[in-house]
């Protein structure tokens, strides 16, 4: 009538329902075992991975690269609804899609080099499992960690989109634009570093073979510049070292996007 599993009864019997409840709490605590397994026979669900739980279970053998992407998308993307909730701004929806090999890259980036990017045109974060792959195999200690920072960067750029940031650069001059590019990309590495640091990460961009690992990767430039393309994000003029660690830092010590405002920012260094 209670909905309760004959096989229980007999221990609720014995027990009481205090008695039992008991012994699922010693259980849980003794074994990690779920109560709901002890007192129902079903096996719950497994609770996905966040990033620092994908990070070790690829470490230990136990999980594939995509465990990391499909951990670090869920927390960025969550990290970004929830804050822009918070102020009452619509935030649009963003799609993650990973390829195997740079081929099946989409937004025109078939063939490139680029390796993990969002694209405006579609609201989608590509990631080049083979580049990803590249990277992991030339820096095998901090490869996976470097591909979250890029994960991370591309949510920020979606966060720049959303907010039209990327409207103003068709009405500078070149010299402007070069500028505001720059304040472009050390916003979206303010915008990682938030991220960064809500997910209980390190400071990524402190570990200088960390930093190697993510500059290994190219820009797609050599795609994005084709006259018929619009430049991806990650192709504009890129800040220096400094500036963009200086971004980095302001999302990293206060994880909100008010950190990462255009004045906070500041000019080029």
């Amino acid at each position: 009538m209670l909905g309760i599993p004959e096989s229980v009864m007999p221990h609720v019997r014995r027990f009481g329902f205090s008695g039992v409840i008991a012994v699922a709490v010693v259980v849980v605590m003794i074994f990690g075992i779920n109560p709901i397994t002890v007192l129902t026979g079903q096996v719950a669900e497994p609770l996905p991975h966040t990033t620092l739980t994908a990070l070790e279970a690829i470490a230990a053998g136990e999980d594939e690269p995509e465990a990391l992407v499909d951990a670090v998308s869920r927390e960025a993307n969550g990290f970004w609804e929830r804050a822009f909730r918070s102020a009452a701004v619509h935030y649009p929806p963003v799609a993650l899609k990973m390829v195997p090999t740079k081929a099946e890259l989409g937004c025109g980036m078939a063939g490139s080099d680029v390796g993990t990017f969002y694209c405006p045109d579609d609201s989608t974060v590509y990631v080049d499992m083979a580049t990803y792959a590249d990277l992991v195999a030339s820096f095998p200690a901090e490869g996976h960690k470097a591909e979250g920072y890029l994960i991370g960067l591309a949510y920020g750029h979606h966060v720049q989109a959303a907010l039209d940031q990327f409207e103003a650069l068709e009405s500078l001059d070149a010299a402007e634009r070069a500028v505001r590019e720059q304040q472009l990309g050390a916003q979206a590495a303010c915008y990682s570093g938030a991220w960064t640091k809500w997910a209980g990460l390190e400071i990524l961009l402190d570990d200088p073979a960390i930093v190697r690992a993510i500059d290994s990767v190219s820009t797609g430039r050599d795609v994005t510049t084709a006259p018929s393309r619009a430049p991806i994000p990650r192709a504009l003029t890129p800040p220096s070292a400094a500036f963009r660690a200086h971004g980095y830092g302001l999302g990293y010590a206060i994880p909100a996007a008010g950190s990462c405002r255009m004045e906070n920012i500041g000019q080029p260094i």
